[in-house]
């Protein structure tokens, strides 16, 4: 299987403005970063993906991708999430038309390899494979054929959006709940539902050594 990874993030001083009463902007921006750093990690360690993709409009960000080992696209403009993501899919299918790939949102510091492998093993490219987020109705992971245009709506409320769209394709679908698809930051809740799950990686260092600073 041809399984590829694509990561939509968005840095910067603007990045994460809800959580804007928790952290200032070079905070977030610095969480933004350590978030990605920890998703490429856990990628890495899935050997069903042979290639990741990082889509952003954000050089810093473009940065760390490269020097990570991912393929960088450097968006020209912060435009719609979903749009980046279909291009890069795009992309995906003008290289092998029978690839899989595999969608997610920039801000899921707890995703470990196991999760991706439990989704790459229902993969089918007549098939949509999804996990839910765990707040907003929202989607934290799609793995599909790359060559179907699949209608994206990440965002609140996209759950139900792609499971519509998918029967509307005549596609299968399966749901994988795992916690690492599930759980974005997003909220000033969710960073203390990472300390308190006792996440690792950089996020959780990060969050540790600014709240031992407080």
């Amino acid at each position: 299987m041809n399984a590829q990874a694509v990561i939509a993030a968005r840095g910067g001083p603007g990045a994460k403005s809800r959580l804007a009463s928790r952290l200032d902007p070079a905070r977030r921006e610095a969480l933004v970063e350590a978030m990605l750093a920890d998703m490429l990690t856990a990628l890495a360690a899935c050997p069903a993906v042979l290639r990741t993709y990082v889509t952003t409009p954000t050089p810093r960000l473009a940065q760390l991708a490269a020097r990570a080992g991912a393929t960088v696209i450097l968006e020209p403009g912060a435009d719609d999430l979903n749009a980046a993501f279909d291009r890069a899919r795009q992309r995906i299918a003008a290289g092998d038309p029978d690839a899989i790939a595999v969608l997610l949102p920039g801000d899921l510091p707890r995703l470990v390899a196991d999760d991706v492998e439990a989704c790459l093993e229902l993969a089918d490219p007549g098939r949509l494979v999804l996990a839910p987020a765990s707040a907003d109705a929202g989607t934290g992971a799609l793995v599909f054929g790359a060559a179907v245009d699949l209608p994206l709506a990440f965002g609140a409320g996209s759950f139900g959006k792609h499971l519509a769209a998918a029967r509307t394709l005549r596609l299968e679908t399966r749901v994988v709940r795992a916690p690492g698809l599930g759980f974005d930051i997003d909220r000033p809740a969710d960073l203390d539902a990472f300390l308190a799950l006792g996440g690792g990686g950089r996020t959780g260092e990060l969050l540790s050594g600014w709240r031992a600073a407080a």
